[in-house]
């Protein structure tokens, strides 16, 4: 073997070595350039499912009819009868929830609300079966229109965002 030779092949195996570093460096960063989009996607479509179900609460308690005893206590334009699980659930699904559904929402909706509770002793409110809420008709409206909005935005950056993994959204039954 001459010297040119060896050289020659040590220059080969420093050149080779040399691309894999590189080429496993570049699958390295696109890996982890996946697996981010990957994130953002999957957190974009649990805020989209939690807007949701808040969303279909709330056009809930304010579709469910009002029984004849409660017509002298609720004007059905104005007011809004909130039961007592109904109201819990909106509680603990904001708290349970908390990362996926923004607090400046919730805080200002309950806020809002408790300006416009009607107080009543321990009993009444027993006896009603819930929380009313006096003129807060068009505050459960507005807030549900915010949540549609919200969920509307939340889609177009979903389809905006590259989609790496169609089978992972089609399998959450969004149509994208």
């Amino acid at each position: 073997m001459t010297t040119q030779l060896m050289i020659a092949m040590l220059f080969g195996l420093i050149l080779g070595s040399c691309l894999t570093i590189a080429g496993i460096f570049i699958y390295k960063i696109y890996d982890e350039n996946r697996y981010k989009k990957r994130l953002a996607i999957e957190k974009l479509i649990r805020e989209i499912e939690a807007r949701n179900t808040l969303n279909q609460k709330i056009i809930e308690i304010l579709n469910r009819p009002i029984a004849g005893d409660d017509t002298d206590l609720i004007s059905p334009q104005n007011d809004v009868k909130v039961p007592f699980y109904d109201y819990n659930f909106l509680k603990n699904y904001s708290s349970m929830y908390n990362l996926y559904l923004p607090t400046y929402y919730l805080n200002t909706f309950f806020k809002k609300l408790s300006h416009h509770l009607a107080v009543f002793d321990d009993e009444q409110d027993l006896k009603n079966g819930g929380y009313i809420f006096k003129e807060s008709r068009p505050i459960f409206e507005n807030f549900s229109i915010e949540i549609t909005d919200d969920i509307e935005t939340k889609k177009r950056a979903l389809n905006q965002a590259q989609n790496i993994y169609p089978a992972l959204l089609k399998r959450q039954h969004y149509d994208i």
